[in-house]
């Protein structure tokens, strides 16, 4: 492939997955300007990161290309956050918006007023289908839309998207961005939505000036499958009800077969990540009698990979076993 202005590059080994502390510096890099944070929020952002993505509210996933060196490979960084409904209340998204929505709410998030759901309240408000999403920020090396490379970064971009959000109950997915990326927005499927009050934004350049889009559950019913956020309201309640760890170890496995780092990630043994895929499959067999035909508990120790296999094949395409979900009898 050459890119825009003849430079040659090896071909894109795009990988997506869900963002690790490790990937913290180099996402930093990627903070998009627009954002407009000053001073102090940005040097308090890195700390408060460190919490944040191991927050269950916190859907971060990173585009990385494996043809590029170590500390250059991640090419695209996305950032949603699960709201309550006292903070869409706050932020009157769905009455009278204002622009700079994700330098509020990282404002609230380190002052301590706005504290993040934990994965019970996720699981209710999934449960009740009242879930409101806020993708607080997507960001490029580059955004120059004339280079090739760039539609394969935001090609995995989109493909990322829908695994990482796919499987919940949403009511409304809302989106800041910036106008200079607006195409992008409208080709995804949201729908743009006006501010209350436009004026003080009104002079600054495309690529710095706030917009608003967003996607209801109604508006996603009158669309056509196909676009990038219409597909994440799909919705099926979870069968296997699994709990917070098993969830986790379930997405960490879509994206990695290194059990060593797993492991770590987890915070637990050989042993103890045996006994969490135990306890998966003995969910899924009890809600599925017969799923995993000959391999059974009794050959469990030759059969595991088997097992494993059967179980993330099925959780790729029914994404709702990833997600909370919780009722209150």
């Amino acid at each position: 492939m050459t890119a825009a202005g003849g430079a040659h590059r090896p071909p894109p080994r795009m990988h997506s997955r869900p963002t690790a502390r490790a990937d913290l510096d180099e996402c930093f890099e990627l903070l998009p300007p627009w954002l407009a944070l000053d001073a102090a929020t940005r040097a308090a952002l890195p700390g408060l990161w460190e919490t944040l993505v191991d927050e269950p509210s916190m859907i971060s996933g990173v585009i990385e290309d494996h043809a590029r060196p170590p500390g250059r490979r991640i090419q695209g960084w996305g950032v949603t956050l699960a709201l309550p409904a006292d903070m869409v209340e706050r932020l009157a998204l769905a009455t009278d918006p204002t622009p700079y929505l994700p330098r509020r709410i990282y404002a609230a998030l380190l002052d301590g007023s706005f504290v993040p759901m934990d994965d019970r309240a996720i699981g209710l408000a999934n449960a009740r289908g009242d879930l409101v999403l806020m993708v607080m920020h997507f960001s490029m090396r580059s955004s120059d839309l004339s280079d090739p490379y760039v539609h394969n970064v935001l090609t995995a971009a989109n493909d990322a998207f829908r695994h990482l959000h796919a499987g919940l109950n949403l009511q409304t997915v809302y989106y800041e961005s910036v106008i200079y990326n607006e195409p992008m927005l409208v080709s995804a499927g949201y729908r743009t939505r006006p501010y209350a009050d436009a004026s003080t934004i009104a002079h600054l350049a495309p690529e710095l000036r706030p917009m608003l889009a967003g996607l209801t559950r109604d508006e996603a019913a009158l669309s056509l499958p196909g676009n990038t956020v219409r597909q994440v309201f799909d919705h099926y309640p979870p069968r296997f009800r699994l709990n917070a760890a098993q969830r986790r170890l379930l997405r960490m496995a879509l994206f990695s077969d290194d059990d060593a780092a797993i492991m770590q990630a987890l915070g637990v043994s050989a042993h103890g990540l045996k006994k969490l895929w135990r306890g998966i499959y003995d969910k899924v067999d009890d809600a599925l009698p017969g799923f995993f035909g000959e391999a059974t508990a009794e050959t469990d120790g030759k059969r595991g990979p088997e097992k494993r296999r059967q179980v993330l094949a099925y959780v790729r395409q029914r994404a709702e076993e990833l997600q909370p979900w919780a009722v209150t009898s």
